[in-house]
């Protein structure tokens, strides 16, 4: 028992030598950081930002974006709070003189260094002295849009700030509550689709205001989180592109290319994940937005003459290039691009949820007068077939009086095979030649003699639902007729 307490007794004494030795080295390690720092700064050559600002910028060896920020005579020896707009710029680095040294102010620390969890990373510090440098590995700046102000002066710029975001997510709500109601009363798909793609670009747009990171205190990876998000809102908007435009039928090669982006987007997720390559995610995001791009242009190609997939189209195109100008400036550090910035994407955002929302009320009317005009044309259509039901009843019992009367029996399948040859020729004939139809509305128009939908002469045919809609509308407009039960009126009068 006594060696062991001697061999810790000199366990003890050997720790209390080492911190004791520590004590120095802390010291000189901590000059030669400012040393250090003061060397780069000297070596540093810093350029204007832009022409409104006297804020300057550089690059060092190590890809450090640097600002030398220039503070006003009346904010010095005040109590001020520095902070970026911005969720991608957090991280970095605000280094104050104080007492002839250069310091490195906190984040996220007030003054007497306490804790606080703000919306965006924030810096509490005191200077006598006009310039203060920041540090951080993201290239993205954004033309210098930061906030320096006395500590006093932040608490009205934040409220003005969430009052812009309120009006934003009060629209949001509204939208989303339109397209709910509009599925609950019609119970149409494509506005339950709609929300769900409305709410996982909310969750985007929540990531990029900051309250994310306000309500997890930072402690998230921003860029795994959009490797999810962006892909979903994406494909999520291609599946209401498909629904919304009524595009029956996809070719096998627009299939495989979707299931080759979604295989495409797994695979790049998981590489950033393991890797943490900014290159990968830089991919994955634009790939997804281009994505989007497409999408539109194969909408546009499939039903062009439509308003509502104009509106739709149009605006969601603006959103995708001004989103995909939006991250090449964050994450590639394309200054020109720089002005696109989350207020711009609001301001699209809120314009596409009205235009969008617009767009879908004006399908739901138009599926409602459908709706209505089928019904009306259901019932001239069971009032025809109740007619020519009755009328071929009576023809078969003048023609049974007539076999009768003369003791002959004739086949009866056999002239009803030949009456109808006939009858199909000659209405070839004359839709050909009076009409002027070409094959195509020709079988069209036989197809509604038939009484088969829309839907089922496509299938016949084997041609797409909207090629089938523009054969009727030309051979309407041939027979000057307005709708199937005029068109079967005119075949009775053919005959």
């Amino acid at each position: 028992m006594k060696a062991l307490y001697c061999r810790k007794n000199r366990y003890l004494i050997a720790l209390a030598v080492i911190l004791l030795f520590l004590t120095p080295i802390t010291k000189c390690v901590s000059q030669v950081s400012t040393q250090t720092f003061e060397e780069t700064v000297e070596t540093l050559d810093f350029k204007p930002l832009n022409k409104t600002t006297s804020t300057q910028y550089c690059c060092d060896k190590n890809n450090n974006t640097w600002l030398k920020i220039t503070v006003p005579n009346d904010l010095l020896n005040k109590p001020l709070i520095f902070q970026f707009i911005s969720a991608h710029i957090d991280k970095y680095s605000i280094y104050v003189k104080k007492n002839d040294t250069w310091i490195k102010v906190p984040g996220n620390t007030d003054l007497n260094g306490g804790k606080i969890t703000p919306q965006f990373q924030e810096n509490h510090f005191i200077t006598s002295t006009p310039t203060i440098y920041f540090k951080s590995k993201t290239p993205y700046v954004h033309n210098g849009n930061y906030i320096l102000v006395e500590r006093s002066d932040f608490r009205a710029i934040v409220i003005n700030n969430m009052m812009g975001l309120g009006i934003f997510y009060a629209l949001f709500l509204v939208s989303v509550v339109t397209n709910f109601g509009l599925y609950f009363i019609f119970k149409e798909k494509v506005t339950l689709i709609y929300c769900l793609l409305i709410s996982t670009i909310i969750c985007i747009a929540l990531l990029e205001d900051g309250f994310i990171y306000f309500l997890n205190d930072g402690s998230y990876d921003r860029m795994l989180v959009l490797t999810f998000l962006i892909p979903a809102s994406c494909l999520l908007f291609s599946l209401f592109i498909y629904k919304f435009y009524e595009i029956e039928t996809l070719s096998k090669k627009v299939k495989y290319y979707y299931i080759t982006l979604i295989s495409s987007f797994l695979a790049l997720g998981i590489i950033y994940y393991y890797t943490q390559n900014i290159l990968y995610f830089g991919i994955l995001i634009n790939g997804s937005i281009g994505t989007t791009l497409i999408t539109i242009i194969l909408g546009l190609i499939y039903c062009k003459h439509n308003l509502s997939v104009k509106i739709i189209s149009y605006s969601f195109s603006i959103l995708a290039l001004a989103a995909l100008g939006y991250y090449l400036s964050i994450y590639f550090g394309i200054h020109a691009l720089s002005f696109i910035d989350m207020s711009v994407l609001r301001v699209i955002l809120g314009v596409c949820f009205i235009t969008t929302t617009y767009a879908i009320l004006l399908k739901v009317k138009n599926l409602k007068t459908d709706h209505e005009y089928l019904r009306t044309e259901l019932a001239h259509l069971k009032a025809n077939q109740a007619k020519k039901i009755y009328d071929d009843l009576k023809q078969k019992e003048v023609t049974l009086i007539l076999f009768s009367e003369q003791h002959e029996i004739i086949p009866t399948d056999t002239n009803n095979v030949l009456s109808d040859k006939k009858e199909e020729i000659s209405y070839n004939d004359i839709l050909r030649d009076k009409y002027c139809c070409t094959d195509r509305e020709i079988d069209v128009i036989l197809g509604i003699w038939d009484g088969l939908s829309n839907q089922e002469i496509a299938e016949k045919l084997s041609i797409s639902l909207s090629t089938t809609k523009h054969h009727v509308s030309n051979a309407y407009i041939k027979l000057d007729v307005k709708s199937r039960s005029q068109a079967l009126i005119l075949k009775d009068q053919l005959t």
